[in-house]
This record gives C-alpha cells, structure tokens and sequence, in this order.
C-alpha cells in the first residue's frame, strides 16, 4: 500500500473528494516531518510513536577501502509500535 492507496480509500470511506483526501494526507505528514524535525514525540494511541533519536558522531570503517572515517553527529527518525498493534499483527 502506498500514499496514493491510502489516498483512495480514504476518499471512498469518507466521502471526500480525492484531492481533499490527498490535502489531508499530505498536512498529516507534514505536521509529523515538522514535530520529529524540531524533536518532538508524535503519539497515535493504539498504533504508535514516532521518535528522535540522537546519533552522536563516531569513528566508522569505509567497506570499500578500510579506511577509517568520523561520521557526523545526527538525528535518526524511530517508530515504536504499540502494543495493541502488535497483537493484532500476530493474531
């Protein structure tokens, strides 16, 4: 299933218009880049959180070469499911 799947189904469930549906998509997406770009948790009860994790700079080895190289300090998006999810995934 992709965005546009989601778009559709949305549309037909709801009774929107495609491109309404694709607007609220799109604003939701949005909104969850912007909260996790500045840090912040975002929490859907019964399906999950997305997070920030914080990767400090470390030394690392280039497959190719060998050679050693620091990779730069980072944020690394993270989503934990929840527990309501992952049982009724592995019913």
């Amino acid at each position: 299933m992709n965005k546009f799947d989601i778009i559709k189904i949305l549309s037909k469930k709801k009774g929107l218009t495609e491109k309404d549906s694709k607007i609220i998509i799109a604003t939701i997406i949005d909104e969850i880049t912007q909260a996790l770009r500045f840090g912040d948790r975002v929490e859907f009860r019964g399906f999950g959180v997305f997070y920030v994790k914080k990767r400090e700079e470390r030394t690392a080895r280039n497959p190719k070469t060998g050679e050693k190289i620091v990779t730069d300090k980072k944020n690394i998006p993270y989503f934990k499911m929840s527990k309501i999810l992952y049982e009724y995934i592995n019913q």
